[in-house]
């Protein structure tokens, strides 16, 4: 048996934000009632029980059993316990505090009758024997993913917000610098990803996708910290390869890099058949024009600046998708300094408050186009200075600058 004292905490925690009052009401009893059950000064009756556990939305063998494990009742004791490193400086308050904000969330869907009604896919996956096919489970359950969102090929503009459409609470927190994010779940929250705050936007987006991975593919157990130790853990592979499917869609990256006239090949070869010959046809080898095919560290900016990854991610998802050879991956990984200013220059002509890349938007349209000319010898660099000027360039030298690094 449990004390009073025990039962009344586990209904303070299962109450949440909601108020006394509004539990109260909902009983027919005086808030000094609920105030005194929490308490443990009063005892409660069974119908009572029933009807917090129903309106709570635990089972009523949660609030009663002495085998609750503390676990259940305080998901930052379980993973304290898993990993110490939560423990470090302030990042405990930080994860209690969003935990608890969980909690709240729960608590107020419930008292407004809005939870989920549809559940999340659980895939049921065979731990990867290597990391081939921790890749091959990954990329499958992402094109799964997007197939049942309807995403089609687009970009994913509002991750967080289609996480918790599918009823996972999505946060991001100040973590320790080794961890990427973490997935936990709960009885008295439901199922919770977190990326680390510190990252940039494009890493904390793909350690927001890297955990959902986790929630759709690895919910068995309470949590999965994503971390330096762990890396090479075939389920954290799988959950990276998630990731990167689910953001940048095999086909969305190459229609985009399509778009920026790459992704081709500098020779290939065209068959059409023939209207009077049944069984001949026609044969004929296509050459794009010279160095035209080359993927610069300009093409791989734009492609994570529209698919909201960062510029390594987006580096080995060409490499994954043979877009690009290991020497280009090598040689581009290089320019990741190159491609940050090039975006971060790009993005100061709109000013501080621009808006993310837009079809309608010259600066993302125009630039490229004139830097990729003048790599491929079709321009001057009087005329890129000329066109940078036109785009707001406060400096048009740092256009020639930007494009001197292409070589």
């Amino acid at each position: 048996m449990i004390t009073a004292e025990q039962l009344g905490q586990r209904l303070r925690i299962a109450r949440g934000s909601a108020s006394q009052d509004m539990v109260a009401a909902e009983l027919g009893v005086p808030r000094s009632a609920i105030s005194n059950m929490e308490s443990g000064l009063r005892q409660v009756s069974s119908i009572e029980l029933t009807r917090l556990a129903a309106l709570y939305g635990r089972p009523i063998e949660w609030f009663v059993s002495p085998n609750t494990q503390e676990d259940a009742t305080d998901t930052v004791t379980w993973l304290l316990r898993q990993e110490p490193g939560l423990a470090e400086g302030e990042v405990r308050q930080h994860v209690t505090r969003a935990i608890q904000a969980f909690r709240d969330g729960r608590s107020l869907l419930r008292l407004l009758e809005r939870e989920q009604t549809t559940a999340l896919p659980r895939y049921e996956l065979p731990t990867p024997r290597n990391t081939g096919a921790a890749i091959a489970q990954g990329q499958a359950v992402a094109e799964q993913e997007r197939r049942r969102l309807e995403l089609g090929n687009a970009p994913i503009r509002d991750l967080a917000d289609l996480i918790w459409a599918q009823g996972v609470w999505a946060a991001t927190v100040d973590l320790p610098d080794r961890m990427a994010g973490l997935f936990v779940r709960g009885d008295d929250f439901g199922m919770a990803v977190l990326a680390n705050a510190k990252q940039v936007s494009g890493r904390r987006r793909f350690s927001l996708a890297h955990e959902y991975g986790h929630a759709l593919m690895d919910r068995d157990q309470p949590a999965a910290v994503t971390q330096e130790q762990n890396r090479k853990d075939p389920r954290e592979q799988r959950a990276n390869a998630f990731a990167a499917s689910f953001l940048m869609p095999a086909e969305g990256v190459r229609e985009f890099l399509a778009t920026l006239g790459k992704g081709h090949g500098s020779r290939r070869e065209e068959a059409v058949p023939d209207a009077v010959a049944e069984f001949e046809g026609s044969r004929g080898e296509l050459r794009s024009p010279p160095r035209s095919q080359t993927v610069t560290y300009v093409d791989v900016a734009l492609i994570g600046e529209q698919f909201g990854v960062s510029y390594p991610a987006a580096v080995w998802r060409l490499l994954g998708l043979d877009l690009i050879n290991s020497a280009t991956a090598d040689t581009l990984m290089k320019q990741t300094t190159a491609a940050n200013r090039y975006l971060k220059e790009v993005k100061s002509m709109a000013g501080d408050d621009a808006p993310p890349m837009t079809d309608a938007d010259l600066r993302w349209q125009i630039f490229p186009l004139a830097i990729e000319a003048w790599r491929r010898e079709l321009i001057t660099e009087g005329r890129l200075r000329e066109v940078a000027t036109h785009l707001n360039f406060e400096d048009p030298e740092v256009a020639v600058e930007l494009a001197e690094l292409l070589v």
